[in-house]
């Protein structure tokens, strides 16, 4: 072990593995700033599992004596370390990204990786991914009873995320995004509820609240002279039912809504499952006029297929591939290259997962059409919206 610092009692505690000294030290320095306190290790056998489990990050380098990151991942999966891991190391990128893959794949917490020499920015990144997910993991889970009575109550809630123009740098249009109001009146993020609508049979039922509740802040805005188009998150369930484009097509009706400003986001992943009725319904929904966007392109096994087979208009990068353009070539090989086949094909093409102005600068450079993320705005609910975008009392 090359030092070992005294832990003050309720400190955020990283463990860094890493025999090359200088690089340990600097990691060391970027986490006291942090507001953590490390331990620093050159083999993972000088390592008691105690000190890791219990940690609240963990730095681990590929390449090490005896015993490498990924050998060691693997004793980390049989140990069901749940403990935030990020990687670090000086092979190419693609060797870092497929040890983040191995490390996912073992059911390892695995936030990312930085691939040396990283910069001050880059591990900033990283740092604030694995803030976001600590504040996610810190609420409560939602049981199918707390989901049943927050349905009851109308305690689901819509937030919207404004997409970009990025040529114009002007706000285009939003996507709602389900939250959920404890009866404190905290507010639970959706990968807390949705996976448990989605068990206990109540994820159509969500999904209809969140459309009707959408609509209705939507048809407000436009009543105010707004002509921004709103993304709605239709899962793979609700496409199951053969009479859900009909019901859409009467709402939009009785509403007066302009059926092709509203985009139904279907995520690729899910269509991968082949449901039977589901490419009927997206057939149907696009006869009808609404339109349908590719969600989280270039995380499923059969991208180019989907964009053969669906009627879609929009199609949206994940954002793992924009937050890793800038330190990883194959993903800013991936934005790019989407970028061009979405044009060729006709499609609007969408960043998700901005974060900073090199963010906006590169895929203005690319041609991208839209952006959205975190450096452009949190999602906000629907008074905020009025409040920021129509009253004019923010740009």
């Amino acid at each position: 072990m090359m030092n070992t610092s005294s832990l003050p009692e309720n400190a955020k505690k990283a463990v860094i593995i890493d025999d090359f000294v200088e690089m340990a030290e600097f990691l060391r320095d970027l986490c006291a700033a942090s507001g953590y306190v490390a331990k620093l290790y050159e083999r993972t056998a000088d390592v008691d599992p105690a000190v890791f489990l219990n940690a609240d990050v963990l730095f681990l380098d590929l390449s090490l004596p005896e015993t490498d990151g990924v050998q060691f991942m693997r004793q980390l999966g049989g140990l069901r370390c749940q403990t935030p891991i990020i990687l670090i190391s000086g092979h190419a990128s693609c060797i870092l990204s497929a040890a983040v893959s191995a490390g996912r794949e073992s059911g390892l917490n695995v936030i990312g990786g930085l691939r040396k020499p990283f910069s001050i920015a880059d591990y900033d990144a990283l740092m604030t991914t694995l803030e976001s997910a600590a504040d996610q993991a810190a609420s409560p889970l939602v049981t199918p009873e707390m989901m049943q009575e927050a349905l009851d109550n109308n305690r689901i809630e819509p937030y919207f995320q404004p997409k970009i123009d990025l040529r114009r740098l002007e706000v285009c249009g939003f996507e709602a995004l389900a939250r959920l109001r404890l009866p404190d009146g905290r507010i639970v993020l959706p990968d807390q509820f949705i996976p448990t609508a989605s068990e206990c049979g109540l994820g159509n039922a969500l999904t209809d609240r969140m459309l009707i509740l959408s609509l209705d802040a939507w048809r407000d805005w436009a009543a105010r002279g707004s002509d921004w188009s709103l993304a709605v998150n239709i899962p793979i369930s609700r496409l199951a039912d053969v009479q859900f484009p009909d019901r859409l097509e009467e709402l939009a009706d009785l509403w007066g809504i302009d059926r092709r400003q509203l985009i139904l986001e279907i995520t690729e992943t899910e269509l991968l499952d082949h449901h039977p009725t589901a490419m009927d319904t997206l057939a149907r929904l696009g006869m009808k006029r609404f339109s349908l966007a590719v969600d989280d392109f270039g995380t499923g096994f059969s991208s180019l297929m989907q964009l053969k087979r669906l009627p879609c208009v929009e199609l949206k990068i994940d954002r793992s591939f924009v937050s890793d353009m800038h330190r990883d070539r194959h993903s800013e090989v991936i934005v790019r290259k989407s970028i061009e086949i979405g044009h060729e094909l006709g499609l609007i093409v969408t960043a998700e997962g901005i974060e900073s102005q090199d963010d906006v600068d590169a895929l203005r450079a690319m041609g991208c059409d839209q952006g959205q993320g975190y450096f452009i705005s949190r999602p906000e609910s629907r008074q905020q919206i009025a409040t920021s975008y129509i009253d004019g009392f923010a740009a």
